[in-house]
């Protein structure tokens, strides 16, 4: 009966393009309102939260169901053209797992793929990306970078891929949930686990980013954060817009800055950050801030280091040099993708 009822639901999730996936968005979504709902100040915002959640969640699910067909729509189509072009297909599944081969045949619910172990049929609602094989990069064997959209700290001009999101953690204390409803909004929170800490003390934050991919090889996006905490009564805002040129194995950001709070805006910070993937298992990273000093002058401090890259984890570690900064401090965190 079980096994009835799972296959059953299978069909359903297809018929109406709607997948597990967008379960997870509208779980992030809430809990970044209730992230918003004890960070904000303003009793009107509390409010429109207690009373807009169901729609909001209404909402998403809708996206993510249009996002779902819109990505099986994706998935047919390269298989139909990598079997009438006799071109090999890299076919990464939701758990992880990849697989190559020639595509056999191809029909509306699931894609059959001749690889070295035989033949397999993917259903498409199990599948997470599709590429085809160019024979003269090597590259596109490759698994996907998990961190792929952004640096060490700050997110690049690359969007997260819709349906997808990762859990990041830096200093063991300081955890950020981020999730992409739409390939074009993605929403985050932060929050910090400090022992002995209050809860009032402790490090909140949510955060909305739009970005999209103006040509294969640049992104732009935009993010807006609020942040509290540290027992403060009134809280800061934080606008940054970032933008990525992607070339093979290169990623380069360039992206402006600026902090809000109830006394004015500071003046614009600048970010230049690269990412060099060495091989399938390694990056090379290095993120770069010049602060306002305020006062005329200008603070330089950056982060450099690599990045180990798994399949679905990626371990950053890095110093911290610059002005101010004294001796080199280690930068470690690592994020896991789901």
């Amino acid at each position: 009966m079980l096994k009835y009822r799972i296959s059953n639901y299978y069909k359903l999730t297809m018929a109406f393009g709607i997948s597990n996936r967008v379960i997870y968005s509208i779980l992030v979504l809430c809990f970044t309102l209730i992230v918003f709902y004890y960070i904000f100040p303003f009793q009107k915002i509390y409010t429109i939260m207690k009373f807009k959640v169901l729609y909001l969640s209404a909402a998403v699910l809708l996206l993510g169901s249009s996002v779902t067909m819109a990505q099986v729509s994706k998935f047919k189509a390269v298989f139909i053209e990598a079997k009438e072009n006799g071109q090999e297909v890299f076919v990464t599944l939701t758990n992880g797992n990849t697989f190559s081969g020639f595509v056999e045949a191809v029909d509306d619910l699931s894609a059959g793929v001749k690889t070295k172990d035989g033949v397999f049929n993917f259903k498409y609602d199990r599948i997470k990306s599709v590429e085809l094989v160019d024979d003269n990069d090597p590259t596109t064997r490759w698994y996907k970078n998990p961190a792929a959209n952004k640096l060490f700290i700050t997110q690049s001009g690359r969007m997260s891929e819709a349906g997808s999101g990762y859990y990041q953690n830096t200093y063991i204390f300081i955890s950020t949930l981020s999730y992409g409803v739409t390939k074009n909004i993605t929403l985050s929170s932060n929050f910090s686990m400090v022992p002995g800490l209050d809860f009032s003390e402790q490090l909140l934050s949510g955060s909305v980013k739009i970005g999209t991919n103006v040509s294969e090889n640049l992104s732009v996006s935009g993010t807006a954060s609020y942040f509290s905490g540290f027992d403060a009564d009134i809280g800061f805002s934080t606008i940054f817009g970032a933008t990525t040129y992607s070339w093979n194995r290169l990623d380069l950001t360039a992206g402006l800055g600026l902090g809000i709070t109830e006394d004015g805006a500071s003046d614009l910070m600048t970010i230049i950050g690269a990412q060099f993937r060495v091989s399938e298992k390694f990056a090379l990273l290095s993120e770069n801030f010049v602060f306002p000093s305020g006062e005329g002058d200008l603070i330089p401090i950056g982060v450099l280091g690599g990045r180990f890259i798994g399949q679905t984890i990626a371990a950053d570690l890095g110093f911290i040099v610059g002005d101010g900064v004294g001796a080199m401090v280690p930068f470690v965190s690592f994020t896991v993708k789901f």
